[in-house]
């Protein structure tokens, strides 16, 4: 029979060891995350580029003095319909069909342009007006906002 196990004795790995397994662990993760270590410094790069370094830096550093005056000022009684309205402006935003909008607002700003171009001074008169419906462009829009205006009495 075997004899029996009294004392267990750790086996102490040295200090250079323990280093040496420690820079092993590391170099593996270097390699598997090179990509991503590159794109860091990338960035890292661009913002110094940009003298922005320092900037962000200190926010980090002072990101606690940073939030803490931003909750501060949001506390403010002057944001608190903007604040409560926010979470309904986004469900807003979602509803909305953007390619039909953006159609629109390109119409809205051309017609803004011309206006802004036009005579203030100038009157028109009724006659002014009937003989505008005959050109073809504000014909169109004419129907266009009559449309518009039809429509947005509808509920669906």
């Amino acid at each position: 029979m075997a004899e029996r196990v009294k004392v267990i004795k750790r086996i102490n790995k040295s200090k250079a060891y323990k280093v040496e397994e420690n820079i092993n662990e590391i170099k593996e993760q270097l390699a598997e995350r090179k990509l991503a270590i590159e794109k860091g410094i990338d960035i890292l790069d661009a913002l110094e580029e940009a003298q922005a370094l320092d900037a962000v830096h200190a926010a980090i550093v002072q990101r606690k003095v940073i939030t803490g005056n931003l909750v501060t000022e949001l506390n403010k009684e002057q944001y608190e319909g903007i604040l409560s309205n926010l979470g309904q402006v986004l469900f807003l935003l979602g509803e909305l069909d953007i390619e039909e909008t953006s159609t629109f607002v390109k119409r809205i700003n051309n017609g803004m342009k011309v206006a802004n171009r036009a005579n203030p001074n100038k009157k028109t008169s009724v006659t002014d007006l009937l003989g505008a419906l005959k050109d073809p462009e504000i014909n169109q829009s004419v129907t266009l906002l009559l449309n518009f205006l039809k429509g947005m009495s509808r509920t669906e």
